[in-house]
């Protein structure tokens, strides 16, 4: 399948990157590579996410505390990454 990246998406990867490049950028860059990887793997197995609501899965960044939340669009065959979410971080309607 394709992959998509909302602007949302894109924005909270370079977030994510710059916040934890303040202090280690080297960390910086390999939560960066495995974020990218994980998208990689979700366009390869759509269906690795867990489903969270009709339309939207969530798939869990390995060895990473972070959280992929993605649609699966079977018309245009993509996978679109809608945002990622640190785990800890509080979810939102």
């Amino acid at each position: 399948m394709k992959l998509e990246i909302s602007r949302r998406a894109a924005r909270r990867l370079h977030e994510i990157a710059d916040y934890i490049h303040r202090e280690n950028p080297s960390a910086a860059l390999h939560v960066q590579r495995t974020i990218r990887a994980a998208f990689a793997l979700l366009a390869t197995y759509p269906d690795a996410g867990r489903v969270v609501r009709p339309k939207l899965r969530r798939f869990v960044v390995p060895r990473l505390p972070y959280l992929i939340y993605y649609t699966v669009d079977e018309t245009i065959d993509a996978v679109i990454i809608v945002t990622i979410r640190h785990a800890a971080q509080r979810r939102q309607n």
